[in-house]
């Protein structure tokens, strides 16, 4: 039983004995019969007098009623003081709710412009600085001199390649374009791309079924799961899938890398930390299973969401 239904239960208890002690004082002030009724059948009880016998009743039924009218009083208060401890629980729940879906909006917001910066100011920057190199390399007749252009020719191309990498993985088009399922597809098929690794992307209607709001999120602590299991757990094979389950839409990474042993909880990094930081923000949580637990190799990561109303 919840505590506001206790103290309700409580009060109307209390008002029901007030209100019997309160009758009961009153059908004796009217009813003066009664001590006629119980004289002959207290005469045996030699050392009690009728007088005594109704100031006892009357005072019996004064202190009771008092004190019944003070319980109910005081479980009002507990009541009402109960009452507004809820009400400020409920608004304190909704200021925070509120607080974290603007600090998602401006994390978003913050990371589209991260990724428009790179690519119109880091990535044109270096552009040209790759441009201005293949000049002076193609002027210049000196060997050494041709080949420190060469190899600043080269980190230029890869400073280029890895800020275009960078600006996909913040804020990629396809995800704002197309949505969070084509997102995690066109990730894996780049991971598979980069590191030669196998991958499988399982389609389902779960994905439509996420919030539009939490698809950046949810890419972001997919991309970071996907990538802890190519450089950490060694994985060669990789799926990620999306289920719902009643009010909840599962989405796992899932790899055959090395795992853990069960019930011994892999070492908490960064990645997984912001992940858990990320997911709490939206309502949402971090499950990490063993494959061990079922006879398997791997580990399998699991966000659990509340699914679009």
């Amino acid at each position: 039983m919840k505590p506001q239904d206790a103290q309700k239960t409580r009060a109307a208890r209390d008002a029901a004995w007030a209100a019997a002690a309160v009758l009961c004082g009153g059908l004796s002030c009217v009813q003066l019969d009664t001590a006629e009724w119980l004289a002959p059948r207290l005469l045996h009880w030699e050392f009690l007098q009728l007088d005594d016998l109704l100031l006892t009743s009357w005072l019996a039924i004064c202190a009771s009623t008092w004190f019944a009218v003070r319980r109910w009083r005081d479980a009002q208060r507990a009541l009402r003081a109960e009452q507004a401890s809820e009400r400020e629980k409920a608004e304190y729940v909704a200021r925070l709710e509120a607080l974290s879906a603007q600090l998602l909006q401006t994390e978003q917001a913050e990371r589209t412009r991260i990724g428009e910066l790179l690519h119109d100011e880091v990535g044109q920057t270096l552009y040209a600085c790759r441009l201005q190199l293949e000049r002076a390399q193609s002027r210049t007749r000196e060997p050494a001199l041709a080949a420190l252009l060469a190899e600043a020719h080269t980190l230029a191309g890869d400073a280029m390649a890895s800020t275009r990498e960078l600006t996909a993985r913040m804020s990629p088009p396809i995800l704002h374009d197309l949505g969070l399922g084509e997102a995690v597809e066109w990730l894996l098929s780049r991971t598979e791309q980069r590191f030669g690794v196998q991958t499988r992307f399982v389609a389902d209607d779960a994905w439509q079924r996420i919030d539009r709001a939490l698809h950046e999120p949810v890419f972001q602590s997919v991309s970071e799961l996907v990538a802890n299991a190519v450089k950490h757990a060694r994985a060669e094979v990789l799926e990620v899938a999306a289920v719902q389950r009643g009010p909840l839409i599962e989405v796992r990474v899932s790899d055959d890398g090395g795992g853990f042993a069960p019930g011994v909880r892999p070492a908490q990094g960064f990645g997984l930390f912001s992940i858990e930081r990320r997911m709490a923000r939206i309502g949402a949580r971090l499950a990490i299973e063993s494959g061990a637990t079922r006879g398997a190799r791997g580990t399998s990561a699991v966000l659990q969401l509340p699914a679009a109303p």
